[in-house]
């Protein structure tokens, strides 16, 4: 299995659409991507099935151990993606909406640098900030 990374996406970033065929290609782009981190979701709960909580046959502890563990991380891999899926969905809405490129709290218009780096992002760079201090806080 080869879990998708978004650098796949970014070799084609999304740009704010100025035409329908920037827009049609943007949410092309993101629909394949979906596709693919759909796959990877797919795959990991075929492993899943696959495999035990004991190792099968009690063979021993360090068995069952390595299995617990391969679950846990499996069961952590399968969330982000989930989280990615979701992110992704918001970007498609905003690309469809017309509101691709500028940020969600406060308006302003996402430099295209960071549109390059961050094709996901919803939020600029002081927004974005603030949100992380936010959570640093309440932690």
């Amino acid at each position: 299995m080869t879990i998708t990374k978004l650098d796949e996406f970014r070799s084609g970033p999304v740009t704010a659409p100025a035409t329908d065929d920037a827009h049609a290609t943007d949410i092309e782009k993101l629909e394949a991507l979906k596709q693919r981190l759909s796959e990877d979701m797919a795959a990991l709960s075929k492993q899943d099935g696959d495999r035990t909580p004991y190792g099968g046959d009690f063979e021993s502890m360090v068995t069952a151990a390595q299995l617990a563990s391969q679950h846990e991380t499996d069961e952590l891999l399968r969330r982000r993606l989930e989280r990615r899926l979701a992110e992704l969905e918001l970007v498609t809405r905003r690309v469809q909406q017309g509101s691709y490129g500028t940020c969600e709290v406060c308006g302003a218009e996402i430099p295209a640098e960071r549109m390059a780096a961050m094709p996901e992002t919803t939020k600029c760079v002081p927004c974005q900030r603030q949100r992380e201090r936010s959570y640093r806080r309440a932690a």
